[in-house]
């Protein structure tokens, strides 16, 4: 007995008429266009994208789990790890590098390594604890959840990044790991890694960050001369970080990196299965079979731009949040002294949940921080091509709004 009116097809469609109907269901999705800022956000250019759907394609069917079958798959793979390693390490040798299906199961790991460490380093801790900011993304707490962790999140400081000595205040006998965030998903700011980092040295406590969001472009942001605080593992006393190369590397999901200071941190993360009947069952991260697509892709990105282009490209994202910043200044709008490619801005007299819904309505998807209520932009460069158009749509919003009226769908002439 089926529980839904939709079924199984009796017979199978004609090529065309499926691709026809995935279409015709894409259609009703929100117009890339309009979606770069969020819902699209993190993506190169149309050049680009045909060449990562062309890589993926070639190892589409392939299963990176079974790479010892797939030397050439291999070699990409340890090629693409040697890049990634050099991105976050900040210069520190030694630092050895993972592939994940992105930042959830990333920071799983992350943490998962701090339990199996905090195991040697406290045996006699039964209920292992981890200290946060406010501001940490919500997968820590579901990482927390799954790994028997309990998690304490601590309140932020008034310029909205970590608070130090609120965390240290926070360590009790149990704890055994500090998290910071470069930048955080709901404030866009880095968090006094530095500080963190040394309070966890000073306490041998284990130490990740989550740059899930910055990662990939703060390399090439601080290579332009934008001043940015510490965050890799130039950072003494950082353990573990998170980076994910489906944001900032523009590869296609999943794809995300999980990071260790060093080979003996890495075996932590590791979990070698060899109590069943077959060969030793050792993964990269949580997850077993993952897509070899994704690691082709992610190469590919890397090779297609080189560093001229990741240097373009963050030069691009950065010049266009500041012309956005402008134009939201000219509005009326209060946007936020953030970093890297998040933007927030206040919504002065009038609701920031109104601002939000009305520009969704107005097919531009819109994400927002409730405490406090803010608009939230993800920046990326080809968001240079929508600026204009965003703020002249914007500009007619909070006209309406501020007249009395309400906004529905339709009143700029989006149609869905």
């Amino acid at each position: 007995m089926t529980t839904s009116a939709y079924t199984l097809p009796e017979r199978g469609l004609p090529p065309d008429e499926v691709l026809r109907r995935v279409r015709e269901v894409r259609a009703k999705d929100p117009a890339f266009e309009r979606g770069q800022m969020t819902a699209y956000s993190m993506m190169g250019s149309h050049d680009l994208q045909s060449v990562l759907e062309d890589a993926y394609g070639i190892y589409f069917f392939q299963n990176a789990l079974i790479r010892r079958f797939l030397p050439g798959m291999r070699q990409m793979e340890e090629q693409l790890r040697a890049i990634t390693t050099d991105l976050l390490s900040g210069g520190k040798p030694g630092v050895r590098v993972n592939f994940t299906s992105g930042g959830s199961e990333s920071l799983f790991c992350g943490f998962h390594a701090a339990r199996e460490w905090a195991r040697e380093q406290y045996p006699h801790i039964t209920q292992p604890e981890v200290v946060a900011p406010y501001s940490a993304h919500a997968t820590i707490t579901k990482a927390c959840h799954y790994l028997g962790l309990k998690l304490t999140r601590v309140p932020v400081g008034k310029d909205y990044r970590a608070d130090v000595g609120a965390m240290a205040a926070a360590i009790g006998p149990n704890t055994i790991a500090l998290a910071g965030s470069a930048p955080s998903w709901p404030y866009g700011k880095i968090d006094p890694i530095s500080e963190i980092a040394a309070l966890g040295q000073r306490r041998n406590l284990w130490v990740h960050v989550d740059a899930c969001v910055g990662g990939y472009i703060a390399p090439f942001v601080a290579r332009l001369g934008y001043p940015l605080r510490a965050w890799d593992f130039s950072v003494p006393g950082v353990k573990s970080i998170s980076a994910d190369l489906h944001k900032y590397a523009y590869a296609p999901k999943p794809a995300s990196t999980i990071a260790y200071a060093s080979e003996e941190l890495l075996e932590y993360h590791n979990v070698p299965a060899s109590d069943w009947p077959s060969a030793t069952y050792l993964t990269e991260g949580m997850i077993g079979s993952r897509p070899a697509g994704a690691i082709a892709a992610s190469w590919a990105a890397f090779h297609y731009l080189g560093e001229d282009g990741f240097l373009d490209y963050a030069k691009r994202t950065m010049e266009t949040k500041e012309r956005l910043v402008q134009g939201l200044e000219r509005l009326g709008m209060k946007p936020w002294d953030t970093e890297l490619c998040v933007l927030l801005f206040e919504t002065a007299e009038l609701p920031a949940e109104a601002v939000v819904g009305a520009l969704t309505d107005a097919g531009w998807p819109c994400m927002g921080t409730q405490r406090p209520p803010l608009v939230q932009l993800i920046v990326d460069p080809l968001v240079e091509n929508v600026v204009d158009e965003y703020l002249a749509d914007l500009e007619r919003i909070l006209q309406q709004l501020r007249s009395g009226k309400s906004f529905k769908k339709g009143d700029l002439g989006y149609a869905d």
